[in-house]
């Protein structure tokens, strides 16, 4: 995970704080993850803020540094959906988060970007205000950073096959590669280089996901809920469930959760 900070204010992106601000304490924290700098610029009409741009590219975690009042999830290049938002509400329960997502032109028109709020019940730091302010910029064009990569198609049809297949414990990458049909190798290469993430990353996470909804809903018990999601064996899917979520799953099941 790579982060930078600097200062921005309105008007001005150009990373050093506005001489003009008389209350720095009453600047916004803004923390941009796998944003591009085009996007950033949105923040140009939002009231003075201080950036943090948090790249993860879907093999991170996301961990708490400071006081932070808005987020900004960015539109990714390949149709990998990380899982963040339950992971961004563990640490920010309260904080709003701006999720940018491609939305396809139809004929010959440009694909667009489109944000989506998600706000907690527990108000925060002027979060109507900062929403109302940041949704009169949307929809964005999209610039050269977030076109549609050579093999997008590719990847959204992995995607679609692990979603509809994750409860299938022989699930792989070969199964996955004779159905899109690719090789194997092929598939490999593109996830891994090209996404960044490998297939077996995409699978357990999409597993675990699942699992946390199942066990958060209290109709299945540990053991049920890991062959729903394509275990088959309950104790390598305990140490899935805690390697990747920092608890076990009963301890998962036993809490109060609302997202």
């Amino acid at each position: 995970m790579r982060v930078q900070t600097g200062t921005v204010s309105v008007g001005d992106f150009s990373g050093t704080m506005n001489e003009d601000v008389q209350h720095p304490e009453q600047q916004l924290n803004i923390m941009a993850i796998d944003c591009c700098e085009h996007v950033t610029a949105i923040i140009r009409k939002t009231p003075c803020a201080r950036l943090t741009s948090v790249e993860i590219r879907g093999n991170g975690t996301i961990q708490r540094a400071e006081a932070i009042d808005f987020i900004i999830l960015g539109a990714p290049k390949y149709p990998v959906r990380r899982a963040f938002i339950r992971q961004i509400r563990e640490v920010y329960a309260d904080v709003p988060i701006l999720v940018l997502r491609r939305v396809a032109g139809k004929g010959d028109a440009a694909d667009t970007i489109r944000g989506e709020f998600v706000l907690s019940d527990r108000s925060h730091k002027d979060d109507l205000e900062l929403v109302r302010a940041v949704r009169e910029n949307f929809p964005l064009e999209t610039c050269q950073h977030v076109q549609k990569e050579f093999n997008f198609d590719t990847v959204r049809n992995v995607m679609r096959i692990i979603a509809e297949n994750y409860a299938d414990p022989e699930l792989d990458l070969e199964k996955v590669a004779r159905l899109l049909p690719i090789s194997p190798a092929q598939l490999s290469h593109i996830l891994n280089q090209e996404v960044g993430v490998s297939f077996r990353h995409v699978l357990r996470h999409t597993r675990i996901e699942e699992a946390k909804r199942l066990l958060a809903s209290h109709q299945y018990s540990v053991k049920e809920v890991a062959v729903r999601v394509g275990f088959a064996d309950r104790h390598y899917f305990s140490r899935t469930f805690k390697e990747l979520t920092g608890q076990s799953a009963s301890e998962y099941r036993a809490r109060d959760t609302t997202l």
